[in-house]
């Protein structure tokens, strides 16, 4: 049999020259200890492994409970979380412009004023044309404020989106997953007008 390739020992790194090709320890001494070391960063490697998926099994019990919470919620949750996605977009879409009843520009709260109410016409609830940023007393004190909000809506959007605005409108028939979909679909809204002014 040929001699085989002098191999570094795994313990002590001196060169040997092994008797048999899988050998990697230079003494019966060393090769103990290697095997010591193996076993070890075996169990390390199992407890490492058990560990991980202990956390994914919790991930995935986290994520069915909270599935599950979803479930019970009413429907007016998804509707209230729709609404603020919709209002904190509209507020950041118009950061820059006044109210758009009163033309100021202030320090106070603004809020996301709907020109046709959502009471009224709840259709019109998650139209853009309908709400703009409006200061809390015109929304909260002036009720809106309507009377300033129509001239300056017209000159906004325009006459021909106006009387689109005022048409008629089909009620849909929203249900949980509608909501949610609006929901998520004006936070990514948010997100990128964020990341469009950030870059």
């Amino acid at each position: 049999m040929a001699n085989l390739p002098r191999r570094k020992c795994k313990v002590c790194s001196a060169w040997f020259i092994p008797a048999y090709a899988n050998i990697r320890w230079c003494s019966p001494e060393h090769g103990a200890i290697y095997a010591l070391e193996l076993r070890a960063k075996e169990k390390v490697k199992a407890e490492a492994k058990r560990i991980k998926a202990q956390h994914e099994a919790e991930r995935e019990n986290r994520q069915l409970m909270a599935e599950k919470r979803q479930q019970v919620k009413p429907l007016s949750y998804f509707i209230k979380q729709a609404q603020q996605a919709f209002n904190e977009f509209i507020r950041y879409r118009d950061r820059h412009l006044p109210c758009i009843s009163c033309g100021r520009h202030h320090e106070g709260q603004y809020h996301a004023g709907h020109f046709r109410t959502t009471g009224a016409n709840p259709e019109l609830r998650f139209n853009e044309d309908n709400c703009h940023r409006q200061c809390a007393p015109c929304n909260n004190h002036l009720s809106g404020n309507l009377i300033n909000y129509r001239p300056a809506l017209i000159q906004k959007i325009g006459q021909a989106r106006f009387d689109a605005l005022m048409g008629p409108h089909e009620l849909p028939k929203w249900r949980r997953e509608d909501y949610i979909r609006i929901r998520d679909e004006y936070r990514a809204k948010l997100k990128a007008m964020k990341q469009e002014e950030a870059a």
